[in-house]
């Protein structure tokens, strides 16, 4: 089965480099209301770093247009699903072991412990191995990588025909951010209004005058699937335009991708947020 890389090849982490590790935001709530709807995204990824690197990982960026196939096994394939009973034996705690799914696939408790527990043990055994947020990513030389989605959607480990695994020529990791991180959406998702004033719809870029709109920005993938705070990261810069209306801006707590606006007087405004290189905007017609 052939994978195109804009399919696979999501495997950044920030400011990442083979030999060394350095890491460093509200998930669109569409329909939602409240602003706190939208103050979860960096909250919930805050606190975990990836492992560090092995000293002995080959140096150089991954390719973007990598060409990845899941035809065949991977070469390390054996030595992962090792290093997977190895936690597992290790850590009882990260499994529950009487919800299994075919031949030893436990339901997995705690994703990301799962998945740097198992690149820790490869990292020991020699290996580059890192967890990108999304899936186990191993390589050996320039030449060539492998990635393991190790766990399906429920978080049930894959094994046997369940197995996701992939292999990339060149080198489809590291990946600069920037280029996991297609376009910015800026949008409203939420909008209230005092009273018994009925708010316009979130898509409609409307905002009453003394109505306030809750906005977020969002790095997407060429997918147009979300980009993990992790691997933009915490970095945003905003722009406010007025184009003959104005509106009150100000910040949501301490979650930087999130604005809060309020309608002052009638006209358009466009706001703008800036994230890895990559600028997107809306506009906003205030109204009376």
């Amino acid at each position: 089965m052939r994978q195109t890389p804009a399919g696979l090849i999501l495997v950044a982490l920030v400011s990442f480099a083979c030999a060394r590790g350095d890491r460093t935001g509200a998930r669109e709530a569409e329909s939602a209301v409240s602003p706190v709807a939208g103050a979860s995204r960096l909250s919930r990824s805050a606190g975990l770093p990836p492992p560090v690197l092995p000293a002995m990982c080959p140096e150089g960026a991954g390719d973007p247009q990598a060409a990845c196939t899941g035809d065949v096994p991977g070469l390390h394939f054996d030595q992962v699903y090792r290093a997977v009973d190895e936690l597992l034996e290790r850590h009882p705690e990260l499994y529950d072991p009487e919800r299994v799914i075919g031949h030893d696939g436990y339901k997995v408790l705690n994703d990301e412990a799962f998945y740097l527990g198992v690149a820790g043990i490869l990292q020991a055994q020699g290996l580059c191995a890192v967890w990108d947020y999304e899936q186990l990513q191993i390589k050996t030389s320039p030449a060539a990588s492998e990635s393991y989605v190790l766990l399906d959607q429920k978080s049930f480990i894959r094994r046997d025909d369940r197995v996701l695994n992939f292999t990339c020529a060149p080198a489809a990791f590291p990946i600069d951010p920037a280029l996991i991180v297609d376009r910015v959406r800026v949008g409203f998702y939420g909008i209230r209004c005092d009273g018994d004033r009925e708010p316009p719809r979130n898509g409609q870029g409307l905002l009453p005058v003394d109505c306030t709109g809750y906005v977020t920005a969002t790095p997407k993938k060429a997918d147009d699937s979300d980009v993990d705070p992790r691997v933009h990261g915490p970095e945003i810069e905003w722009q406010l335009v007025p184009l003959g209306g104005r509106v009150i801006l100000a910040n949501y707590s301490d979650i930087t991708f999130n604005k809060v606006v309020k309608g002052y007087s009638p006209g358009d405004v466009r706001l703008c947020a800036t994230v890895q290189g990559h600028q997107g905007c809306m506009n906003i017609k205030v109204i009376p």
